[in-house]
């Protein structure tokens, strides 16, 4: 009885995994960042490139509304750091 059960809950979590898109489909359904911006352009890792580039865009965001926020803090507040 046990023996069966134990098969079962080992057999669930890999088949599970066996829907998702294997590695190489999903490499290429992504487009690469220009190779201007990429440095990994042209190799096996260019989509890890893109990848990147689009969290230094988000970096970049963050840390802009982080400045306009310290500035309205600053301005409300009357100091300056």
């Amino acid at each position: 009885m046990l023996r069966p059960f134990a098969i079962l809950v080992l057999a669930v979590p890999l088949a599970a995994c066996g829907s998702h898109a294997t590695p190489d489909a999903a490499a290429s359904a992504a487009a690469p960042a220009p190779a201007a911006t990429n440095a990994l352009a042209g190799t096996p890792l260019a989509g890890y490139g893109h990848d990147l580039n689009k969290a230094k865009n988000v970096q970049n965001i963050v840390n802009e509304q982080a400045r306009k926020q310290a500035a309205t803090i600053d301005a409300a507040t009357g100091s300056s750091s």
